[in-house]
């Protein structure tokens, strides 16, 4: 296929869109590879598309401090999603809209924290995040997000009522990982897993509201700019971002992906060490300046 983009597992029942009403990107592993920031290749590529009047947002698990000079590199035109589709920002941080997780389920997080044993628990709020433990096995994931917890807690008590929109648990191997999963569903939240390429030994266990994710957050910025989730071109790389995969009429898997995300979308990108959003973003301008790729048919698998 051309324009560096290859089908992917959904490939046949793909259309190229003739509008792109939002383009939701991923952060680490798809905007950001195994480097604190962005390279200039995918800054000039947001830059561009912003030029013509293409949306491109943020779509993240990570908290707003964790994602700052991110979006002051980018200048993305927005609307943005934080914690893994808990909250929703504009551009200048205004929140449109958020779920917040109550405190049965933080007691339930807690003993699904206490039980798992192999990770950390950490707990988001408006204002920075807590933690179960100080393990210092967990700092490689402080350094990404830039920022240290401001306790150790021991019940939803610790808190003081404020407003919790996210938990992550950082797990130390795959298989507590899958036990935290496993644990959280049951307990009926929202449980994703994601990576980053400057932590491989570490899984990150997304644990939101029950109506939280990234794909429900995508679906109501969609709503929001006035266009479908037909029209809506996501790209990411892991567990966590196929909720939006799923509901984009455009789905990319950067080219790092595992085999179950590349599965779930219609086209693949380069990985991030070869700046495999840039050769989405140039697709995305050119479908919304309705020159589309090449036929479906030039294709071959």
């Amino acid at each position: 296929m051309t324009d560096g983009l290859l089908p992917g597992g959904r490939f046949a029942e793909w259309r190229p869109p003739h509008a792109v009403g939002y383009v939701a990107c991923d952060v680490d592993g798809t905007l950001v590879g195994s480097g604190l920031h962005p390279t200039d290749a995918v800054v000039e590529a947001v830059a561009d598309a912003t030029a013509d009047d293409v949306a491109v947002g943020i779509v993240t698990g990570r908290m707003r401090d964790a994602v700052a000079e991110l979006s002051r590199r980018l200048c993305a035109r927005g609307p943005h999603v934080l914690h893994n589709g808990a909250e929703i920002v504009t551009a200048d941080g205004e929140v449109i809209t958020d779920r917040c997780l109550d405190v049965d389920h933080l007691g339930s997080l807690l003993s699904i924290g206490r039980d798992a044993g192999d990770g950390v628990l950490e707990i988001y709020t408006r204002s920075g995040f807590v933690t179960s433990s100080l393990d210092p096995r967990a700092e490689a994931h402080w350094e990404i997000i830039g920022a240290r917890p401001r306790a150790v807690i021991d019940a939803p008590a610790d808190l003081g009522g404020a407003a919790v929109l996210k938990a992550t648990y950082t797990a130390f191997s795959a298989q507590t990982a899958a036990a935290v999963c496993t644990a959280a569903t049951a307990a009926g939240l929202n449980a994703t897993t994601a990576t980053s390429p400057r932590t491989p030994q570490l899984v990150y266990v997304n644990l939101t509201h029950p109506l939280a994710d990234k794909g429900t957050a995508v679906a109501a910025i969609a709503e929001r700019l006035g266009t479908t989730p037909a029209d809506v071109v996501a790209v990411g790389d892991a567990g966590n971002d196929l909720p939006m995969l799923s509901l984009a009429g455009t789905a990319v898997a950067m080219g790092q992906a595992p085999a179950e995300v590349i599965d779930a979308c219609h086209l693949v990108a380069p990985g991030v060490g070869d700046d495999g959003v840039v050769a989405v973003l140039a697709a995305a301008r050119r479908w919304a300046a309705g020159r589309s790729v090449a036929d479906r048919s030039a294709a071959g698998r």
